[in-house]
């Protein structure tokens, strides 16, 4: 099953060395946001670390935003645009990365916005949680998805729209 909502291009480049500290790395991200079909500008972008904004910015002409993410710490990234359901994403930058890895791949994500108007009708509580958990992979040494956490939640909003469909019925 392709997982088409969130996408991300992993790989980390492994040479011998000394790796950064950690204070002075960051784990890129970029990305691109979608209705499922055209690019959506003006998206609004929130970084959180716990309760506070640490981050803040809006999607280009062409959907695409870019941020960097220090490590050791946890951040929540909420994606939103008037008429779509707010969509988040935890990212978990607590790592021990061994000093073999001197750079960090960056995180590429392909984010589908799901319309507002679709769920009318649907208890859309479940879709509160992240949509995806991104955390460091030691085997793969990479920060990496957590695929079944992601299929579990695209269950959940198959859930909710089977839901709204029923209620446009009655």
């Amino acid at each position: 099953m392709k997982l088409k909502t969130l996408t991300f291009g992993l790989m980390a480049l492994c040479l011998p060395g000394l790796a950064q500290q950690d204070e002075s790395r960051i784990l890129e991200i970029t990305g691109r946001i979608t209705d499922g079909q055209k690019k959506l500008e003006g998206c609004s972008v929130i970084v959180y670390e716990g309760n506070d904004v640490v981050g803040r910015q809006q999607t280009d002409k062409n959907g695409r935003f870019g941020l960097g993410l220090g490590l050791q710490k946890e951040f929540a990234i909420v994606f939103e645009k008037e008429g779509f359901l707010p969509k988040r994403v935890l990212v978990d930058t607590h790592a021990k990365i061994p000093a073999e890895v001197l750079s960090i791949a960056p995180i590429d994500m392909e984010m589908s916005m799901l319309v507002e108007s679709k769920y009318e009708g649907a208890d859309t509580d479940v879709l509160d949680f992240p949509f995806a958990i991104v955390k460091w992979d030691r085997r793969l040494l990479a920060f990496t998805q957590d695929y079944q956490y992601t299929a579990d939640m695209m269950r959940a909003n198959g859930a909710a729209l089977l839901q709204a469909g029923r209620a446009v019925k009655h």
